[in-house]
């Protein structure tokens, strides 16, 4: 009976986070990018931009296709990308370049084909740190709102490069 019990406060927890942020959430969030010539384009629900409030201004914005956050789960496989840095602060513009992207503590990975009930992708990217044309900016910053676009240049695992270009974001920090 306690197991029973301890399910139901969980359940009835998480149903009352998921209430409140979406009840929360101000205008629907955007991204959209192409990758190797094919569209990228994520959903109000597969995007989320998550600022640290340290010092370093640490964030990460992680996004999936479209429609991977629905419920039953897709039977598709989905894309995903997350970009990590620093230097985030509340309502100010933020420009990352190839120099910041080759610092450690930025980042950023493509993973296409992800298996919705897990499993490894068809195919992964790491960010290549050293091309040039590597970007990130926020243009507005409004509240928790961050809007801007971004282009990387990624690498598989046999070195092929692969670009993402036109990136365009508009995302919210959801956090309370």
């Amino acid at each position: 009976m306690r197991y029973g019990r301890s399910v139901f406060a969980l359940s009835a927890a998480a149903l009352a986070a998921a209430l409140l942020t979406s009840a929360a959430a101000g205008e629907p969030q955007s991204l959209s990018a192409t990758i190797d010539g094919t569209a990228f384009v994520s959903d109000d629900d597969g995007i989320t931009l998550i600022p640290l409030g340290n010092r370093s201004g640490s964030f990460t914005l992680v996004a999936i296709t479209a429609g991977g956050s629905a419920y039953p789960p897709p039977k598709t496989p989905l894309d995903r990308l997350s970009i990590t840095c620093s230097g985030l602060e509340a309502g100010k513009p933020l420009h990352l370049d190839s120099k910041d992207f080759g610092r450690a503590e930025c980042d950023a990975t493509f993973a296409r084909g992800v298996k919705p009930m897990g499993g490894d992708p068809d195919a992964e990217y790491r960010l290549d740190k050293r091309h040039a044309d590597n970007r990130f900016d926020v243009e507005t910053a409004a509240g928790k709102r961050y809007a801007g676009r971004f282009q990387l240049h990624f690498v598989d695992a046999a070195g092929a490069a692969h670009v993402l270009s036109d990136g365009r974001f508009d995302a919210e920090d959801r956090q309370y």
